[in-house]
């Protein structure tokens, strides 16, 4: 071939690849200017009942009626709220997951639980800002937060109490008062809970002494009469709840409040971002209504304690409210309630671990049944040495190439190559991908609605 030949053969793969790229880049604005062509998904990082998921559901239900596209809520519970900020926090930014952030974010790396921080998202919205607030059963002794300071001074330890996870913004707000009442951060046995919603629950079957969060997150029991509120950590009454006293009408001047609001991954694109913005910014101005009620109404309806900052107002406050927790998460006081020691996502990867080890060892037994009795110990050994270690391989290429690929792409050739190399015949492995994977993606993401990856190609 000679130089005029390679020159041309040069240009024309020049051609086809500035081709490419410009109909890459078409394909990614028409992907921005389309959206949302799909169903969003919600991210709330706390369980049902409690005023995260509340707030989460009624945002959900407007903002389906506005973009026109399904809104789903997942309540990704767990690891003292690291599971659920993690999963809304790395989701792939496209505008398609959204997360609710609460007060832990602003706690959860003091603690050394995750490297996450409100950096790592772009904020839409803040929704909520509620004080904290103590609460008893209703046959409980205690009338008042008075009675119940002597008490746990009289008797450290005798009390339990919940109300979150270990560490988060309840836990930290009794523990506060604990402390500002010259007592032991730890004087009230603190009982772990995904949550408000459970943790009264649990009160009201008597499994715990007390619970510690925001009126409205009791507001059903209160309003009842099955729990009762012995005050609320803020400097003034609330207004929605006017009878009850606050810890500074009883002599303490004590006060700390909790946060939810709406962000996106960092990274999402400036027009999906601008697109999210205006719509909340409708929403919680009450441009739309469901039912003859907009979304301020519903929120007071249910008792919540709103306070909409948009945007950079609520980047600021979030800046502020993280070097706020962080000092107090790092004083002498605090230091016995941070965990620093190890991570709770270590424990399901353990668990993952030891369910590929078994399944290595399974494989492996079949195999030594269909091979010749004079198979060595070490080779049956080795061979599941070797099947473990596919498996493991095949769960970190999920990891890896699962938002790129998609789950149907990427499940397929993970699950095709491990029954392969596992001694299934490679067209019954074949055949058992082709029917097993695609039934798997119309059960979870077109009948449970749950979002799997959808990858480069939308599925």
């Amino acid at each position: 071939m000679n130089q005029r030949a390679i020159i041309e053969v040069s240009v024309r793969y020049k051609s086809i690849l500035l081709g490419l790229l410009l109909l890459l880049s078409g394909c990614a604005a028409e992907s921005v200017e389309d959206y949302p062509d799909r169903p969003i998904t919600v991210i709330c990082p706390w369980s049902v009942g409690g005023a995260t998921d509340r707030t989460s559901r009624q945002l959900a239900v407007f903002l389906e009626q506005e973009l026109k596209v399904p809104v789903n809520v997942i309540n990704a519970t767990g690891g003292r709220g690291v599971t659920g900020h993690s999963r809304g926090l790395n989701a792939r930014p496209d505008g398609y997951t959204l997360a609710i952030i609460t007060g832990e974010l602003n706690m959860l790396h003091w603690q050394d639980l995750t490297s996450l921080t409100w950096h790592d998202s772009e904020p839409i919205m803040s929704l909520v800002d509620g004080a904290g607030a103590v609460f008893v059963k209703k046959d409980s002794p205690f009338q008042n937060a008075q009675e119940l300071r002597d008490y746990v001074k009289q008797n450290p330890g005798k009390l339990t109490a919940t109300g979150t996870a270990a560490g988060g913004i309840w836990h930290l707000a009794l523990a506060g008062w604990l402390d500002f009442c010259g007592l032991n951060a730890d004087d009230i046995k603190w009982i772990p809970m995904n949550g408000a919603g459970p943790s009264l629950q649990e009160l009201a079957s008597g499994g715990v002494d007390l619970v510690c969060c925001s009126l409205p997150e009791a507001k059903t029991l209160y309003e009842s009469g099955q729990v009762r509120c012995l005050g609320v950590m803020a400097d003034e009454p609330l207004a929605e709840f006017p009878n009850v006293p606050t810890f500074a009408s009883q002599g303490m001047n004590w006060s700390i409040s909790g946060w939810n609001g709406l962000a996106v991954p960092k990274g999402t694109p400036a027009p999906i971002v601008d697109k999210i913005s205006t719509a909340v910014k409708k929403i919680i101005d009450g441009e739309i209504t469901l039912q003859g009620k907009t979304f301020p109404e519903t929120m007071r309806d249910a008792g919540l304690s709103t306070r909409y900052r948009a945007n950079d107002e609520f980047a600021v406050f979030l800046e502020s409210n993280d070097e706020t927790l962080g000092k107090l998460l790092t004083s002498d006081a605090f230091r016995q309630i941070s965990s620093k020691g190890i991570d709770p996502l270590v424990f399901p990867g353990l668990l993952a671990v030891a369910m590929c080890v078994i399944l290595g060892c399974l494989a492996v037994q079949k195999k030594v049944h269909a091979l010749a009795p004079d198979v060595t110990k070490d080779t049956v050994t080795s061979q599941g040495i070797v099947n473990t270690v596919l498996v493991l391989l095949g769960i970190v290429a999920y990891q890896l190439f699962a938002e790129q690929l998609g789950f149907v792409l990427t499940a397929g050739a993970i699950l095709f190559l491990l029954l392969w190399k596992l001694g299934t015949r490679w067209w019954i492995s074949a055949l058992i991908t082709l029917f097993l994977i695609p039934g798997i993606y119309s059960l979870f993401a077109q009948l449970l609605r749950v979002p799997l990856p959808r990858g480069i190609f939308g599925w």
